[in-house]
C-alpha cells in the first residue's frame, strides 16, 4: 500500500511540474504578447517580432510586402528582384500579402518572358535592394521603402 502512494505522488508531482513548465514557457509569453499588442491592426502584428516562444521569422518580409501593397494597385504586376542580390524574402509571405496582384521573382523561368512583355506597361513595378535596378526604372520613379535597403519603382512610361 505504501508503494502505491509513493508512485501516485510521483506521477502527480510530474504532472504539476509539467503544468508549471508549460505555463512559464508557453502560456505566459503568449499572454504577455496578447496583452501588449491588444487592438493592433493585422499589418502591425505581422510586422512585430512575435511572442518570446514563437518569434516571427518573416517580420522583414511582411514589412516589405505591406509597404509594396500600399503603393501598387490590385491589377499590377510586381517583380521581386531582391532574391537575386542576397536580400531574401519569403515567397509565400509575399504572394499572400500581394494577392491578387501578379508577383514574379528573379530567377523564375517565366519571369523573364513576362517582364519583357509587361515592362512597357505602366502598371508594372520592380522591387529591389541597393544592388538592384540596373536601368529598369526611371530615376524619378524610384521610391525608398521604410524597410531597410529596399526600393520600388514603376517600369515603362
Amino acid at each position: 500500500m505504501n508503494k502505491r502512494k509513493w508512485v501516485e505522488n510521483t506521477i502527480l508531482g510530474i504532472i504539476v511540474l509539467n503544468m508549471f513548465v508549460m505555463a512559464f514557457v508557453f502560456l505566459i509569453p503568449r499572454m504577455q504578447f496578447i496583452a501588449n499588442h491588444w487592438g493592433w491592426e493585422s499589418e502591425a502584428l505581422m510586422e512585430s517580432s512575435g511572442a518570446m516562444d514563437t518569434p516571427n521569422q518573416y517580420s522583414e518580409t511582411y514589412k516589405v510586402a505591406n509597404q509594396v501593397r500600399k503603393i501598387v494597385t490590385k491589377d499590377s504586376t510586381v517583380f521581386m528582384l531582391a532574391d537575386k542580390w542576397g536580400f531574401k524574402l519569403n515567397r509565400s509571405v509575399v504572394i499572400q500579402r500581394l494577392y491578387p496582384r501578379k508577383v514574379y521573382f528573379a530567377g523564375d523561368s517565366e519571369a523573364k518572358k513576362v517582364f519583357s512583355d509587361v515592362s512597357k506597361n505602366s502598371n508594372s513595378y520592380v522591387v529591389f535592394n541597393e544592388h538592384g535596378d540596373h536601368g529598369l526604372c526611371f530615376k524619378q520613379s524610384v521610391k525608398y521603402l521604410e524597410a531597410e535597403r529596399t526600393r520600388i519603382c514603376r517600369t515603362g512610361k
